[in-house]
């Protein structure tokens, strides 16, 4: 899913509310916020 995740990186930047909204997206999948430090 690493994958994913660097091939679209703006949906995390685009879709912050997701973070919000979803707190368990960043705990499944961590490596988000990893991968996108900014």
């Amino acid at each position: 899913m690493s994958v994913v995740n660097h091939q679209s990186p703006i949906t995390n930047h685009q879709l912050p509310i997701t973070n919000y909204q979803s707190p368990i997206t960043n705990h499944q999948l961590p490596i988000t916020n990893h991968q996108l430090p900014v």
